[in-house]
């Protein structure tokens, strides 16, 4: 789980101002309530897997990294009401749909120089504000990847959901970007682990925890990426016998049910769709407690732009 940066109050006219401010990497080209955009440097060496091409953890911190760009520059007013009642948004799923080329620009060998953020309100209810985000091209505008996501309101201290404050909730409602269709239509099925699931273990570590004091969302999907890499690797998956990494992820959707702290020790499980191969489910369990489950749907084909050709 992560959360949203609270930004300061702001008037339209500084938003304005900012337009064109080049920061250290990135650019502002649209700044408005509710809908901000901008030019961002390519993703640190740091985010990409071993084969050279951004990983799925690598994906949520760059997701993470825009909302707290949209944070400091007061994407939703109002947000100090949210500090003011000691409220933090905590993600409680996520949705990313890669386009067929999205492996490759953002791989070490495609040397990706920039890439342009859409960062809109997707939906407001009383407790929940979700969020959609579009990675796309600065010059032609064609997209690399789509996202959308929701956060439950939670107080701080009793770690419970509660309601957003009514001027927030007002306010943020007028700023939902009705144009274009949800990602999110529907809650997502629960997963539960079959009997045949392929299981391994993890421990969770005080760095892989956020200013929340939790585990950080983009741990969660490193869990299933390497739980998935171990279970292709010793031929449980149908289909991919090599290392999961090899095949471009076209899709991800995931629910974080639970919060988890440090040392602990977690079961992941990961099983096949008994129908279509390229989907691969995951449930990792604190204790008995199932906390996260996600789909993962990837490419029948290994990916042909090797960066790395010893791998």
């Amino acid at each position: 789980m992560s959360n949203l940066c609270y930004p300061r109050k702001t008037c339209q006219g500084t938003l304005q101002k900012r337009i064109g401010v080049t920061m250290v990497h990135y650019t502002l080209t649209h700044a408005s309530p509710g809908r901000f955009e901008f030019d961002i440097a390519s993703p640190a060496s740091a985010y990409r897997d071993r084969t050279g091409h951004l990983s799925i953890w690598g994906v949520s911190k760059i997701l993470q990294d825009a909302g707290t760009i949209c944070g400091l520059h007061d994407f939703i007013p109002l947000s100090q009401n949210l500090v003011r009642d000691n409220i933090r948004l905590f993600l409680i799923s996520e949705k990313c749909v890669m386009s067929p080329t999205f492996h490759t620009k953002f791989s070490w060998a495609e040397k990706l120089q920039k890439y342009h953020v859409t960062y809109t309100v997707s939906s407001v209810t009383p407790a929940t504000l979700g969020n959609r985000q579009v990675l796309s091209d600065p010059d032609t505008g064609s997209w690399y990847l789509k996202s959308e996501n929701k956060l439950v309101a939670v107080n701080w201290e009793t770690r419970r959901s509660v309601k957003l404050p009514k001027s927030y909730y007002e306010s943020s409602s007028k700023l939902v970007d009705h144009e274009q269709a949800s990602m999110m239509t529907r809650k997502q099925d629960a997963l539960i682990p079959p009997v045949t699931s392929f299981r391994t273990t993890t421990q969770t570590r005080y760095s892989d925890l956020d200013f929340n004091y939790h585990l950080n969302a983009a741990e969660y999907y490193r869990f299933c990426s390497d739980a998935a890499s171990e279970a292709s690797l010793s031929g449980y998956y149908r289909h991919f016998t090599s290392d999961i990494v090899k095949y471009p992820l076209m899709q991800t959707e995931v629910t974080f049910l639970g919060e988890c702290g440090p040392g602990e020790k977690l079961t992941v499980y990961t099983w096949q769709d008994e129908n279509d191969v390229t989907k691969l489910y995951f449930a990792i369990y604190l204790k008995e407690v199932r906390i996260f489950q996600a789909c993962f749907i990837f490419d029948r084909n290994l990916s042909k732009n090797r960066v790395m050709a010893s791998l």
